[in-house]
């Protein structure tokens, strides 16, 4: 475990200090030179102490946290080098659908569930894309729980990033699945691997009706997450341009037919779980990585100069 900064040159915003301190020295200076005119005794220079400390401690604060100090922690861990798992969540609008106002959306219950399942993965490194025209990579496969769980939360959102295409109607496409081992999410060394996909299956009208060669995509373990009574709200209010598709179990029921793969509804992720696994088989080879585990510490510095500002706000009102 140790500390190191992101930003360090970021730190010479400390010498913003001198600013305050040479019109503190500039202010005292004249206020004796008034005092000596009328004959008045000055405050002690003491009394002058909190009042630099506090000068010279705000600007240093803020400095620090501008470096972006983290504490670093390196864990070692062992995984399987024999297989990967990829988890795929579709991130286009009708994932936004949700069961009410306030209930939780299609993608937030795709994370959920994804996140379920790699708790049940052990060793078996797993990652992170994108899918909407395009299946995009986030997370290069890994078993590090914290950093899975840590790009589900930060990077997977409702068109982050958009369509490579603009569209009057809808943005998914199943065949965007094509491209995961054309461009190598999986490393050429694994054996086996293993693609886990959660859509509402809400995908366009020809998506699935076009002939796919099976050794053209990966047979993926596809994850149904949809319900018939779901809206998209916009501003609080039902989008009236959206209706739940009730063909889209059927859709990936076919697309997996058509690929070889399987087709759950999110209400059987122990079968997805169980699928994995079968999958996965028996571990034939393991290697031992170091995991690097990051804590930031800037939101701390700033809430510390909270102190010394607050003092000379105080003072300045005396």
């Amino acid at each position: 475990m140790g500390v190191s900064f992101l930003t360090p040159h970021a730190g010479l915003l400390a010498l913003a200090a001198l600013v305050p301190l040479a019109a503190l020295l500039l202010a005292e200076r004249r206020a004796a030179a008034i005092r000596r005119a009328f004959a008045l005794r000055g405050p002690r220079r003491r009394a002058l102490v909190p009042v630099v400390l506090a000068l010279v401690l705000l600007p240093s604060l803020v400095a620090v946290a501008a470096a972006q100090p983290v504490v670093v922690r390196n864990r070692q861990l062992t995984q399987r080098t024999d297989v990967q798992v990829m988890f795929v969540l579709d991130t286009s609008l009708s994932m936004e659908a949700r069961t009410g106002r306030r209930g939780a959306t299609r993608l937030e219950r795709a994370k959920l569930d994804a996140l379920r399942i790699f708790r049940t993965l052990g060793d078996v490194p797993a990652g992170v894309a994108s899918m909407t025209d395009r299946t995009l990579i986030h997370l290069l496969p890994t078993t590090d729980p914290t950093l899975f769980a840590r790009t589900l939360r930060q990077s997977i959102g409702i068109d982050r990033p958009p369509p490579s295409q603009l569209y009057n109607g809808r943005a998914t496409t199943v065949q965007a699945l094509e491209t995961i081992d054309e461009e190598n999410f999986f490393p050429p060394s694994v054996r086996k691997k293993i693609l886990v996909v959660f859509t509402d299956g809400e995908t366009q009208t020809n998506s699935i009706k076009l002939t796919i060669r099976q050794e053209e995509i990966i047979p993926p373990l596809l994850v149904h997450v949809w319900a018939p009574t779901e809206q998209i709200f916009v501003h609080g209010r039902p989008d009236p341009h959206y209706q739940p598709d009730p063909t889209s179990s059927a859709n990936l029921q076919a697309f997996a037919g058509i690929t070889g793969g399987k087709a759950f509804e999110e209400n059987q992720l122990s079968n997805v779980e169980a699928a994995i696994q079968e999958q996965a088989g028996r571990p034939t080879s393991h290697q031992t990585i170091t995991a690097a585990t990051r804590i930031p510490l800037a939101p701390w510095f700033v809430l510390g100069g909270v102190l010394p500002l607050g003092f000379l706000l105080y003072r300045r009102n005396l």
